[in-house]
């Protein structure tokens, strides 16, 4: 059988694997029918003097407005650093008086960031505000959401599917929210984008839409944002916020290409430019591709929510390529995923003090839906985690529940989970993956599980890249 050698992403470096010659490697790159923008001010710019489905922000506000300018946390990356100064100077020139506008974090059930996460280089890779902005404004007019600050909560009823829409009161005491997010792939409905839902929102009402019963159901395994029925719920709930509050938020939004430029931005009411969006992403994000029986994938140090020595996280990486398709799944039924990591078992007690207790119950529980169900109120009342989480910058005590929700799909679509070159051998099965010494002994396990000539997909820095969605064929 002939072979190839492929480069792949472990940890800080790359490490070179050996396949057999007939496994197809993928990798995101610029698309040349349609480039990176050049000028992104003037972009921003065209997109906020032209809103769709909204008056400009010039007619919507004037000296007497009290406005909020929210976005993304600064673990997604996004076009904050660039779209926040340009929203300051429009609102200036439309007589907002500086006093009367305040900066959002939407953090969500994530960490409360330091001031220091704001400035500089986020984990050295992108910034988030620049230095003098978020000078000005900390901290008498930068808030910082807390996701169980009853004072900062707001009760605004049900959605129409009855999700509990309890949300940051920033959107009942600001005459106008605007918004500025990341439209890039998510398998938490296709594409992200409408940050407030969950930004915005409680524990609690983040709750009811990052449940197992909704983030597990068939209908939320893809990444088509317009059949995912994860993002049925985000928009019933802002369709109720705007219910209650009688005003609507508007939105400045950019599609991000798969190296870290930007393909385009769009303005205006959620609903008005969400397909002009998903257009301009599928533009850049997705693949064509064949369903495969393996796929090789190779992880950095740092995936979302932390660093890849925390098997969760490991888990998270696996589940995001096999939740990143459309018309059928990337992995076949009973395929394998190899996952080339550093993985040692190590948990961030500080910034994670809830995921190892969790863990614990996962692993005797063996389900997310049973971890849901027996320990969510436990976790959400635990005044020691709250404590962290309102103080220390530390994640609210029941983020690891909706990775478990999420990763569910993975353990039960896949026949096995390979972590290959894990640092801890008794690390991968903490969630439900086996362990490898190498990718030699990962390949022939998966190889004798398979059986012959099965179709590999090698990603070599899926992870390091703006990640694929793969249209299969």
């Amino acid at each position: 059988m002939s072979e190839k050698n492929v480069l792949v992403d472990r940890w800080d470096k790359q490490v070179e694997i050996t396949v057999p010659d007939s496994a197809t490697v993928m990798q995101a790159a610029h698309r040349p029918d349609f480039p990176p923008l050049e000028n992104l001010a003037k972009e921003v710019r065209q997109a906020l003097d032209f809103p769709m489905g909204m008056p400009s922000l010039p007619e919507l506000v004037g000296p007497g407005s009290k406005v909020a300018i929210a976005f993304d946390d600064p673990l997604k990356y996004g076009p904050k650093f660039f779209v926040v100064p340009i929203l300051l100077e429009v609102l200036e020139r439309a007589g907002v008086r500086g006093e009367h506008i305040t900066l959002v974090s939407a953090n969500g059930t994530h960490d409360r960031p330091p001031k220091e996460d704001f400035k500089g280089l986020y984990r050295g890779r992108y910034p988030v505000l620049p230095d003098e902005v978020v000078d000005k404004f900390w901290p008498e007019r930068f808030l910082n959401h807390d996701a169980q600050d009853p004072d900062l909560l707001v009760d605004m009823g049900k959605s129409s599917l009855g999700d509990l829409v309890e949300h940051n009161r920033i959107l009942v005491d600001s005459d106008l929210v605007i918004y500025s997010g990341s439209v890039m792939p998510l398998i938490w409905g296709g594409y992200s984008g409408e940050g407030v839902v969950v930004g915005l929102g409680s524990a609690r009402s983040i709750s009811s839409h990052h449940k197992f019963s909704v983030i597990g159901a068939e209908g939320s395994t893809h990444s088509d944002p317009r059949t995912h029925e994860f993002r049925r719920h985000k928009d019933a709930i802002i369709d109720r916020i705007e219910a209650f509050t009688g005003k609507k938020i508007f939105f400045i939004n950019g599609v991000p290409t798969a190296l870290g430029g930007w393909a385009g931005f769009f303005a205006g009411h959620y609903r008005a430019i969400q397909e002009a969006q998903w257009q301009c992403a599928d533009q850049q994000h997705l693949y064509p591709a064949n369903q495969a029986d393996l796929i090789i994938a190779g992880v950095g140090p740092y995936f979302f929510y932390g660093d890849t020595r925390n098997p969760i996280i490991n888990m998270v990486a696996v589940t995001t390529i096999m939740r990143s398709w459309k018309n059928k799944p990337i992995l076949r039924k009973g395929g394998v995923v190899i996952l080339i990591t550093k993985c040692d078992g190590h948990i961030d007690a500080a910034k994670h003090p809830s995921y190892g207790q969790a863990l614990e119950w996962f692993k005797e529980e063996g389900s997310a839906a049973a971890v849901e169900e027996k320990y969510f109120e436990r976790l959400i009342r635990d005044e020691n985690f709250l404590r962290k989480y309102h103080a220390n910058n530390a994640y609210h005590p029941v983020h690891p529940v909706w990775l478990f929700n999420e990763n569910q799909y993975a353990l039960d679509h896949a026949g096995k989970i390979i972590f290959a070159t894990a640092e801890n051998p008794e690390a991968p099965g903490m969630i439900g993956a086996e362990y490898a010494a190498n990718f030699k002994e990962a390949l022939a396990n998966a190889l004798d599980f398979l059986g012959p000539n099965p179709r590999i997909l090698v990603l070599p820095n899926y992870f390091s890249r703006i990640p694929m969605i793969f249209d299969v064929k």
